[in-house]
This record gives structure tokens, C-alpha cells and sequence, in this order.
């Protein structure tokens, strides 16, 4: 992983990611709001569909969506 920079050390690192991680982040928490029965998978699910993503890897996107929720509640708690 590329070194950061120390003045983006001061951008929480959920924020560095890219903007597909980050969409599929925040539809995941949209729709969990929305109806909180729906599982992670179900979401992911929904989002690729909606997206028109065909071809995933659901055990990696679910990985990725938990890294980003340890990094969310990290930032919040810093805050």
C-alpha cells in the first residue's frame, strides 16, 4: 500500500477510498436504514443489480463493506 502523505493523514481514511467503495458504502447504509431486516448480502446484492454489475465477488465486496464500517465508526469516534 502506497505511503500517505502527512497532511492526508488528516483525512479520516474512510474518505480516501474510491468512489465505487464509497457508493456501494453508502446505498448499503441507505437501504439498512430504509428496511433494517435486509441483510449485508441482500443489499450488495441490490446495489450490483442496480448498478448493472453482472460479474462480482460477493465474499470480497462483503470484506470491503465491513473494512468500511471499521473505518466509518472509527472516524465518528474520533470526531
Amino acid at each position: 500500500m502506497p505511503k500517505v502523505k502527512e497532511i492526508e493523514q488528516l483525512i479520516p481514511k474512510i474518505y480516501r477510498r474510491n468512489y465505487f467503495d464509497n457508493s456501494m458504502f453508502f446505498y448499503i447504509m441507505g437501504q439498512r436504514d430504509i428496511v433494517p431486516a435486509l441483510s449485508i448480502e441482500k443489499c450488495l446484492y441490490n446495489y450490483f443489480r442496480a448498478m448493472g454489475i453482472e460479474d462480482f465477488n460477493i465474499e470480497s465486496a462483503l470484506s470491503r463493506y465491513t473494512r468500511m464500517q471499521k473505518e466509518f465508526y472509527e472516524a465518528a469516534k474520533t470526531d
